[in-house]
């Protein structure tokens, strides 16, 4: 694209001065017609010709759409192309893009960006309550979440200088409590640990107990991540679900990559396990489905991330234990390392938290077991050995 431009001087009404951009793109290849694109800077003349030429630069990256009447699908198909794909991973880009499927295109894809006013988001806000692709009722999280991936679009829309303001500028959420994770205390521990044994999930649960790993994490090891000699195991994938398949990715942060100490016990059983894998292996010949992961299958297909959450399920009803998702079971961890009085900075390194206020938010849900006797020892402290 040829791109050049020009800067104008012009007075405001306070008798300031500012400076208007003129870039002429190319004929509009359907109409003929001359493209020209405008902004207004304040500031010097040397500082509005380097805003021009970064004016031009965003223009000749493709940033800016020169389609005067585009749909909201439209651009928000170039604002994910664009803006989004190359810098998320690709569970975020799929999350996207199941959200805008389902109830961002249906209700406003078809409206011109240019003609979307706050009065008609607000009133896709409140009919998102109920979903318009399952009718089911949506969380207010999902609804926040999906309002957040339309805004995004909209202020990218304003840079670009497809409309003026964003129309998704004070708009009204719905409030919703944020779900609290489910914590068994030491003898629902137990009873999980029992209903597991035995069971394909008998290494699952252990290994969740002890290490913390996020789902993916764990359906992503492989035996070459055990270190045997020194009793350690490497966290450096995660397997996780796109568009209905099983990929691999790298850890959701920088300090999701890390090397954890496994207790003596569960290293046994690791050995264990491998020693079975090796055995059905050679009785099942070429009906063995040859990998290198740690959890599969009796038949060596890798394990599907939501089965993992189904079979827990399952375990729970069997143990009459209270439902709880698959993530919380990290929770549970870190109420053990509370338990057992471990640093919590060794607990957010252990559970690959970038940040320490997660993993002290999660410390704020201690068992009741340690929340009584955390008042047990105030009380002594406070009274000693007084007696009412």
């Amino acid at each position: 694209m040829i791109t050049t431009g020009n800067i104008q001087p012009r007075q405001t009404k306070r008798g300031g001065r500012k400076w208007q951009i003129v870039v002429d793109l190319p004929h509009d290849p359907v109409t003929g017609k001359r493209v020209r694109r405008f902004k207004t800077v304040a500031g010097t003349k040397k500082e509005a010709e380097r805003a021009m030429h970064e004016f031009i630069r965003e223009l000749e990256k493709g940033y800016y759409v020169t389609n005067e009447k585009i749909t909201v699908s439209e651009w928000i198909d170039t604002w994910l192309e664009v803006f989004i794909e190359p810098n998320v991973s690709p569970t975020t880009l799929s999350r996207y893009q199941g959200m805008i499927r389902r109830y961002i295109t249906p209700l406003l894809g078809a409206v011109q960006v240019q003609e979307l006013k706050p009065l008609a988001i607000q009133a896709w806000v409140n009919g998102l309550k109920v979903s318009p692709a399952s009718g089911k009722n949506l969380s207010a999280s999902t609804i926040k979440h999906t309002y957040h991936i339309l805004k995004g679009a909209m202020d990218k829309a304003v840079q670009a200088g497809i409309i003026p303001v964003s129309p998704c500028n004070g708009i009204t959420l719905p409030k919703g409590q944020k779900k609290q994770a489910v914590i068994y205390d030491q003898a629902q521990i137990q009873q999980l640990i029992q209903a597991a044994k035995g069971t394909e999930m008998e290494l699952v649960i252990d290994m969740e107990l002890c290490l913390g790993l996020r789902r993916g994490e764990l359906l992503g090891l492989q035996w070459c991540d055990i270190d045997w000699e020194n009793s350690q195991v490497s966290v450096i994938r995660n397997r996780v679900v796109v568009n209905g398949k099983s990929v691999e990715k790298e850890p959701k942060t920088a300090a999701g990559i890390r090397t954890l100490d496994v207790p003596q016990p569960l290293m046994a059983k690791l050995k264990r396990h491998k020693a079975v894998c090796a055995e059905r292996r050679l009785a099942m010949g070429r009906d063995y489905t040859m990998t290198d992961y740690i959890i599969v299958h009796p038949g060596g297909k890798p394990v599907y991330p939501e089965y993992l959450s189904q079979m827990l399920t399952k375990l729970q009803k069997k143990a009459d234990l209270p439902k709880c998702r698959f993530h919380d079971l990290r929770h549970l961890c870190a109420s053990i390392m509370l338990l057992q009085g471990v640093n919590v900075k060794v607990a957010q390194e252990r559970l690959g938290h970038k940040d320490i206020t997660t993993t002290m938010n999660i410390y704020s849900h201690v068992m009741p077991s340690s929340a009584k006797e955390a008042a047990e020892k105030i009380g002594e402290l406070v009274y000693g050995s007084i007696t009412a």
